[in-house]
């Protein structure tokens, strides 16, 4: 029982590891769109809460290093407090998602789309929220909001995909237990 537990757990950890590098090396093409809900979604669906949550801080972390270091992001306070509410926005993603998930049980295809829109829906209203305490929701128009649907929805599709073929090859876990 101990051996299982533990290949589990190597298994879990290859993949979570595998999605926050795919994720990371989005944050190069979409800075500000990375697709966090996407991420959130896919980890709701297939690793246990705590792991899901793990994996999207640690691609919120790479993210931020990334923007900062590499993109040369404004180190101010207002610059910081936005980091932060998008990974507040992240977290939020998963817990919801993970929620979510559970509305139609029995319905294959229903638990991937439920997850992924409350994802999008609790990490946009994380970082709307935010946006009208700093007096400025300029960066929700319909366009942009579009946008980061539109990335976030091909990221989904793919990581779905990747992971599909991640199960066939013996690398990505099988979906977790729901209560998890």
């Amino acid at each position: 029982m101990t051996q299982i537990s533990n290949d589990n757990f190597r298994k879990n950890i290859g993949w979570i590891a595998f999605l926050v590098v795919a994720i990371t090396l989005s944050s190069f093409v979409f800075a500000c769109a990375t697709p966090f809900a996407a991420l959130a979604a896919v980890g709701a669906l297939y690793l246990k809460r705590r792991e899901a949550f793990a994996m999207v801080g640690a691609a919120w972390f790479a993210n931020q290093f990334i923007g900062y270091v590499f993109q040369h992001y404004p180190q101010t306070t207002d610059s910081f407090a936005w980091g932060l509410m998008i990974g507040m926005g992240a977290l939020a993603a998963v817990q919801t998602a993970a929620a979510a998930r559970t509305i139609w049980p029995g319905v294959r295809f229903a638990a991937p789309v439920m997850a992924f829109a409350a994802s999008f829906a609790a990490y946009e209203a994380v970082l709307y929220a935010t946006a009208i305490a700093a007096r400025d929701v300029s960066g929700f128009s319909v366009e942009i909001v579009w946008y980061v649907l539109e990335v976030n929805a091909v990221a989904f599709a793919g990581l779905l995909g990747v992971h599909a073929i991640g199960r066939a090859i013996g690398l990505a876990p099988a979906p977790s237990p729901v209560a998890s």
